[in-house]
């Protein structure tokens, strides 16, 4: 009875063993490979050439600038980056991060948030137009040009 008992015993922990091996094999079966990630267009060189400021209980009006930047304005625009940037009025580079990058079709939307300002921006893949929109808690900026892939 003894030597049954061992034998059952050690049928129980031998089968205990191998179950563990086969659920740790399946534990560690090779998931799906995970989804490309999706292809960036190449960075764009921007120039918005006119700009309408509009405000509160006032009519819009043609802008000569976008925030400190002489109009026509150029503009980067790096996806893969996620970053778009000037040169300011002096000299010095600003950048501003793309907080959200999209895209429908042809056209590619990025938004971001520079200080106390959102703004996005709307390029299609299919012609060089551009839009570019700003607000904050006083204006709404929008500015209009055209763009082409960084040469």
């Amino acid at each position: 009875m003894r030597n049954l008992l061992k034998f059952a015993l050690a049928t129980v922990v031998i089968a205990g063993a191998l179950s563990g091996r086969a659920f740790a094999q399946e534990a560690t079966a090779p998931a799906e490979p995970p989804p490309a990630p999706p292809t960036m267009p190449e960075p764009y060189d921007c120039t918005l050439t006119e700009a309408v400021i509009c405000k509160a209980g006032a009519t819009c009006t043609p802008a000569k600038t976008l925030g400190e930047l002489a109009l026509p304005a150029r503009v980067l625009v790096h996806f893969e980056d996620q970053v778009m940037a000037t040169v300011g009025p002096n000299g010095l580079p600003h950048v501003s991060k793309i907080a959200d990058l999209s895209s429908s079709g042809d056209i590619v939307v990025a938004q971001g948030v520079d200080g106390g300002t959102g703004w996005m921006l709307h390029a299609t893949s299919n012609d060089d137009e551009v839009t570019f929109v700003a607000a904050s808690d006083d204006f709404i900026l929008n500015a209009f040009g055209t763009c082409k892939p960084v040469e």
